[in-house]
């Protein structure tokens, strides 16, 4: 028998029953009502308290995430009768074994009119229904995205990263009801395009200093009005952080800055990792007028269009790509039936353009050896021939392509160091090499994504060799091939033929 204590003093029978009791119907409100038992950490507290219309929780492990994005579905569903809302999970058990389960942990019982949870099942029909008719629809990326073209909500939660298509296709689920979105997880999956689009380049609205990294992490970010909030594993006081201080030492930097701190990195080996708009990108008409040479870079494809760079070598060596071709989303353009005549016309077409504004012609060009050089068959002999390459075939339509240094390596490594900065108090102490006007919206897109496959096997061992992800990598070739090949500013002089002596 155990008595309770107060002010060192014994309990009396009386006073111990009434604690007893008081202790039981508050185990018993919790049970019926734990929502009401719930509690913020501050972090959570101001994303619960935000009102933009969409809200990133970048958690770390075990940070709370989930139970906070929970936690605001319910209220949400509860504060308004007849709210429609979707929780939207990976797969179906992740959403039976997470979402579902850490809803129906929070959600007050008292409120259900349909639905009763089981770790087996879920929810019956994938539906929890609450008595003012709110309606919480659970679904999950492997539904296809399809399955999200209809309906319309009041709010959208996705716990994990979900395909951007998927992404895309909700949005519209929340015009005709001025919807709320909200994304819960924990990056591991690197620059993804989702969070390429969503979060690079955000505007950094509050820090906090790192006593493990020691350094000071953003905390709070906002692009485009969605708003980030990054959780800390090491502020959740119900783990035990004596285990967590332990993993820690066996992560690298970027490991807990995404793990433990929430903060989307790419851990799948970003090639330019310090390639940033905010450094490399700048407005056209900061680009130098005079005093420059253009270079002229092509990489020829024969089922998707040319990928082609103009560059501006200033006198100063600083390098500014100006122009590229095409001038939209290049991953968007599925084929392409451009014949070398409309491709030499585009490319004249650029180049007075561009003559026009910098007062020179392009000085050399430079082409992808390998497609360049590869035999292709012409649909008729022309001068007796059947076969041709890419490269003879425009030096027949006036343009002299030589052949770029395709070391791929190697090229990485120079590309880093022309885009190698310092900065020191937010101002830059050592400028780029490189530079991309803004209106090179595929060259700054495929550097900013530029990343290698997945490091591991099948087996989970780790490749040698990763090779890189054939999507971006059309523009970064561009690139490589660009300043692979030495480029250096020559001072143009006039030809002056040489005058015959009279004697």
């Amino acid at each position: 028998m155990s008595l309770l204590l107060e002010n060192n003093r014994l309990l009396t029978d009386e006073q111990e029953r009434e604690v007893r009791e008081i202790l039981a119907e508050l185990e018993h409100r919790r049970r019926v009502n734990p929502l009401s038992f719930y509690e913020h950490l501050p972090q959570q507290r101001l994303f619960h308290d935000d009102p933009a219309n969409t809200r990133v929780i970048y958690g770390g492990n075990r940070s709370g995430k989930t139970s906070e994005a929970a936690e605001y579905v319910i209220t949400k569903a509860l504060a308004k009768p007849k709210q429609r809302i979707w929780a939207v999970a990976e797969t179906f058990p992740d959403s039976v074994g997470i979402q579902q389960r850490k809803i129906w942990e929070i959600c007050p019982k008292n409120r259900i009119k349909y639905g009763r949870y089981d770790d087996i099942n879920g929810f019956p029909n994938r539906k929890l229904k609450f008595d003012n008719n709110s309606l919480i629809t659970f679904k999950s990326y492997d539904q296809g995205t399809e399955s999200f073209a209809q309906d319309d909500c009041d709010l959208i939660w996705f716990d994990e990263e979900p395909p951007l298509e998927i992404w895309k296709e909700c949005r519209m689920r929340l015009i005709d009801r001025n919807g709320e979105m909200i994304l819960s997880m924990t990056s591991v999956k690197g620059v993804t395009d989702l969070i390429a689009d969503i979060f690079e380049d955000c505007d950094i609205i509050k820090t906090r200093h790192s006593n493990i990294l020691k350094e000071d992490l953003p905390v709070i970010a906002e692009k485009n009005g969605i708003k980030f909030y990054m959780l800390w594993s090491t502020d959740n006081p119900h783990i035990d952080q004596d285990r967590l201080r332990q993993e820690i030492k066996f992560m690298t930097r970027d490991e807990i800055k995404s793990r433990i701190h929430g903060i989307p990195i790419n851990l799948s080996g970003r090639i330019y990792p310090t390639f940033s708009k905010n450094i490399h990108v700048i407005p056209f008409e900061m680009a130098p007028l005079n005093n420059v040479m253009l270079y002229h870079i092509l990489d020829p494809h024969d089922r998707k269009p040319w990928a082609m760079i103009w560059v501006a070598l200033h006198k100063t060596g600083t390098a500014y790509i100006v122009d590229e071709y095409p001038n939209r989303n290049f991953n968007d353009i599925l084929s392409d039936d451009k014949t070398y005549d409309n491709y030499a016309d585009i490319i004249r077409q650029k180049e007075d353009a561009l003559k026009d504004i910098f007062g020179v012609p392009v000085s050399k060009r430079i082409i992808d050896p390998n497609f360049g050089n590869k035999a292709v068959r012409l649909a008729a002999a022309q001068d007796d021939k059947a076969h041709t390459t890419p490269k003879e075939e425009m030096k027949r339509r006036g343009f002299k392509f030589q052949d770029g240094i395709d070391a791929l390596e190697s090229g990485h490594l120079k590309v880093r160091e022309w885009l190698y900065y310092e900065q020191t108090s937010g101002e830059i102490t050592t400028q780029p090499r490189l530079l991309i006007t803004d209106n090179c919206e595929n060259t700054i897109r495929h550097l900013s994504r530029y990343s290698r496959k997945d490091i591991l096997t099948a087996d989970g061992d780790v490749k040698d060799k990763p090779g890189v992800q054939e999507k971006y990598k059309d523009f970064p070739d561009d690139v490589r091939y660009f300043v692979m090949s030495n480029p250096r500013y020559i001072i143009p002089t006039e030809y002056v033929p040489e005058s015959v002596k009279a004697y």
